[in-house]
């Protein structure tokens, strides 16, 4: 998409340099006024700064430009008037080739969230929740079985845990039902919707409290190499 949206600006650039060329003005001269203008007319897309960071979509914002987070957001730019004048003038595709294309991508989208949904269900119900069920369960006997001797035993690791361990049993009984909701909506585009906007964020809030307790469970018996592991260790 990129080299075609290059190939139709140096199009036109070529088509007016020839333009002003053939009514007596050298190359040079036309090309002194040309390169001004077209920076003039579309400053707007250059930023010198990091454009993974927090600023950028800011920035973005106060200068009108798009800011599509997510391929879902970005699939219909794929199928605009504009697009398929662009893409069939340079014989790349036909409108109906660029359809297929958009169906393709969000079946694709579809398919990938919903292998991390399934992932993340299987995960939080028969490895992390168990986990920590069964350290909650530990820790909260060694705190009973110290506390005649230490009445004034920390209990805070404790509540500190169970109230993680509710927000991820509650997440995950909340994302199990929504997946058969969204797996039945009519319409490829449609579901592809339903996933960004209802089962990815359900699925921020059950890993929200996962990475939390990684955190606080005994490293022994974590089920999976921590990030740490990941990161230091491997």
């Amino acid at each position: 998409a990129l080299n075609t949206a290059m190939a139709c600006a140096l199009d036109d650039i070529a088509t007016e340099l020839e333009a002003t060329v053939g009514s007596g003005t050298s190359l040079n001269a036309a090309l002194q006024e040309l390169l001004p203008r077209l920076f003039r007319e579309h400053q707007a897309v250059v930023f010198n700064g990091n454009g993974y960071s927090e600023e950028w979509p800011v920035e973005a914002a106060r200068r009108g430009l798009p800011n599509l987070a997510s391929l879902v957001d970005a699939v219909p730019a794929l199928t605009t008037e504009k697009a398929v004048r662009l893409f069939t003038k340079f014989g790349i595709y036909t409108q109906s080739e660029l359809e297929a294309r958009a169906e393709i991508m969000y079946e694709t989208y579809i398919k990938v969230t919903k292998i991390e949904a399934n992932t993340m269900i299987h995960m939080a119900s028969k490895h992390y929740i168990p986990t920590v069920i069964s350290y909650t369960t530990r820790l909260a006997q060694s705190i009973t079985s110290v506390s005649a001797a230490c009445p004034e035993a920390d209990r805070k690791l404790l509540t500190q845990i169970s109230d993680y361990l509710s927000q991820a049993s509650c997440a995950l009984e909340q994302l199990k039902p929504l997946m058969e909701r969204v797996d039945s909506i009519p319409g490829v585009k449609e579901m592809a919707l339903a996933y960004r906007t209802a089962v990815v964020p359900a699925m921020d809030a059950l890993r929200y409290p996962i990475d939390a307790l990684e955190l606080l469970v005994d490293k022994a018996i974590w089920p999976v190499p921590t990030y740490g592991d990941l990161m230091f260790e491997v």
